[in-house]
């Protein structure tokens, strides 16, 4: 019973990643028409509507826990809000009955005490899938925005208004997640909110240590009236020397990385492979025959 529950799992795991990744893989390497590629996105398969289903329960566990939830929006904002807060703890509740039910059928634990390791796995799943989801879109914002800048500067250098060159580059630019955040930026501007203020929002959104030395070059340029075309260009261009030394650091990483997996899964084959002959001739009779 235990073998054809874990050849189950294997089954559907299995299946599941081969259609996750082709699919993703189609979508990014063949350029369709928008319209198509939104038809194509809708027809996916989207796991919030399961986590809707305990949505009322949740609410009211947050409601009277007094859950601080401020934390825990802000990871959501900075993801891209994929899903929202009473979401993501009905997501944590879920994994936590998931890991329980797999202990309980593969482990069989007879002291409670053995449920610990599953709790505690299943409780901080949806944590790392949320900072997963936060890093990637922080890596993705980091690769446009010096491309980004490049442009405001090319329309701020021939006359247009910041805010206007800002308009321009959102609607000619590929749709990408710093797109969205310019986009964001300036609804909060025609909504009232001043330029200060939704730079400020902007930087607090992506919470990325370049976006916020990008946001806080723009205001002390404002605020000193120095040219804002000087000031982009001095900022794409440390942007760029930055981009290049976190290559370096971790092509200096890589070979540390590639340490543990050499030492524990290639070595012992190499191992098993030249010295595993040698041995099983030992052990037959010695080395007469060598």
């Amino acid at each position: 019973m235990e073998l054809l529950t874990v050849f189950i799992l294997v089954f559907i795991s299995v299946g599941f990643f081969s259609y996750r990744f082709s699919a993703k893989r189609i979508l990014g390497e063949v350029h369709l028409p928008d319209e198509i590629k939104g038809e194509v996105e809708a027809k996916k398969f989207d796991f919030r509507g399961i986590l809707d289903i305990p949505g009322n329960f949740v609410e009211q566990v947050i409601k009277k826990g007094n859950i601080p939830l401020e934390s825990v929006r802000r990871k959501l904002i900075s993801a891209g809000k994929p899903i929202n807060t009473t979401q993501f703890f009905a997501f944590k509740i879920l994994t936590l009955g998931a890991a329980l039910a797999l202990a309980f059928v593969f482990i069989q634990p007879q002291q409670p005490m053995m449920y610990i390791l599953p709790i505690v796995i299943g409780f901080f799943i949806p944590d790392f899938w949320l900072k997963g989801k936060v890093n990637k879109r922080q890596a993705a914002i980091l690769k446009d925005l010096p491309h980004i800048i490049d442009l405001l500067n090319i329309c701020v250098g021939a006359g247009l208004d910041f805010m206007v060159a800002v308009s321009r580059v959102s609607q000619e630019f590929r749709p990408c997640a710093l797109v969205q955040e310019l986009k964001v930026l300036l609804n909060e501007i025609q909504m009232g909110s001043s330029r200060r203020e939704a730079l400020k929002n902007l930087g607090g959104r992506i919470n990325s240590l370049d976006v916020t030395s990008f946001v806080r070059t723009l205001l002390q340029a404002d605020r000193m009236g120095t040219p804002i075309a000087d000031a982009l260009k001095m900022q794409a261009e440390e942007l760029r020397i930055r981009r290049f030394q976190r290559g370096e650091e971790m092509g200096l990483k890589a070979p540390i990385k590639l340490l543990f997996p050499l030492l524990f899964f290639i070595l012992p084959v190499v191992m098993i492979i030249v010295a595993g002959p040698i041995l099983i001739q030992f052990t037959r009779g010695g080395f007469a025959k060598f």
